[in-house]
């Protein structure tokens, strides 16, 4: 048998069998039996060590997370989801929650048919599956529409409004004429006479650039009131053309003071109700008139017979 010794054994306690030998002995026994395990603890890697206490939420997420990319990638999962997605939104939809009208703000050119195809909803749609945000994308593709707001009004109305680009002039190019705005958006090239009283920009690049001439025009406005078109001479300066064929050789630069100059002529001298074809007013400080061949015989005739009262005249004192 082997053989137990007991505390009390000789030679156990090198201090002596005492009270306080046995206390020193058991002190470190207590201490050596935890430095072992510490050292036991110490030689297993710490991510052994997360791992073992981790398994157990670990392994169970890494099954539903490799389910979840099976059933992505084989397209399953998303079937799946169109499935229930589907049948919610029927559910919703026999509950009551389906559009039954559609109400538009701020539509005044656009057509009533190109704002419903844009919206691509049907009377009893879900109006939970409605999206507000791809409409919106869709109405702002529409020409006349610059801006568009939609909410869905529960249980069944789409409400809309719209904010529309504002017609400018009519735009001439390559001899066809459509209706743009202030930023050379072409808004349509149906009805235009509709617009009467807009200007006309002839010429390449004109929309962008007439925004400009027009609030020039604007100012004066017994110069715009004349003005019939305006053409945009080689992307660089303007012509006014006014009504009864008169022309208006603006500068390229500063041809607002130009405008302004003409008003003054006009107001003190009433030069555009003269019979003239064209006012050159490029160069600065300067004003070219050229009269109108009809004028030009007029006076010449004028001239001649002018002459000719004069030699009449003389004539009649020699003889005197």
């Amino acid at each position: 048998m082997p053989r137990v010794t007991h505390p009390s054994s000789p030679g156990l306690f090198p201090e002596g069998d005492t009270p306080r030998s046995r206390i020193a002995y058991e002190t470190r026994r207590t201490t050596q039996k935890a430095a072992q395990a510490a050292n036991r603890r110490r030689a297993v890697p710490r991510w052994q060590q997360f791992l073992g206490r981790r398994a157990t939420i670990i392994v169970p997420l890494a099954l539903v997370g490799g389910l979840a990319l099976w059933g992505w990638a084989s397209g399953k999962l998303t079937a799946a989801g169109n499935a229930v997605d589907a049948a919610f939104l029927d559910i919703t939809a026999r509950g009551g929650l389906q559009v039954q009208e559609v109400l538009v703000k701020g539509r005044k050119e656009t057509d009533g048919a190109q704002v419903l195809a844009a919206l691509g909803v049907e009377r009893g749609s879900p109006i939970l599956g409605f999206d507000p945000h791809a409409a919106r994308k869709q109405l702002e593709q529409i020409p006349w529409i610059a801006s568009a707001r939609i909410e869905r009004r529960l249980p069944d109305t789409l409400f809309v409004v719209l904010t529309e680009r504002q017609p400018m002039a009519i735009w001439q190019r390559e001899q066809k004429l459509a209706l743009v705005d202030a930023e050379g958006t072409v808004l349509t090239d149906h009805n235009l006479d509709h617009f009467p009283n807009l200007p006309i920009l002839v010429g390449e690049g004109a929309p962008k650039q007439g925004r400009a001439l027009l609030a020039a025009l604007a100012s004066e406005p017994a110069i715009q009131s004349r003005v019939d078109a305006a053409v945009l001479v080689g992307a660089r300066r303007w012509d006014l053309h006014l009504k009864g064929g008169m022309e208006v050789r603006l500068p390229e630069l500063n041809y607002d003071a130009a405008i302004h100059q003409l008003a003054a002529l006009e107001a003190s001298d009433k030069i555009l109700e003269r019979d003239v074809v064209a006012i050159d007013l490029r160069v600065p400080d300067r004003l070219v008139v050229q009269a109108s061949p009809a004028a030009i015989a007029a006076k010449a005739a004028a001239k001649a017979a002018d002459k000719k009262r004069q030699a009449a005249a003389q004539a009649a004192a020699k003889k005197n």
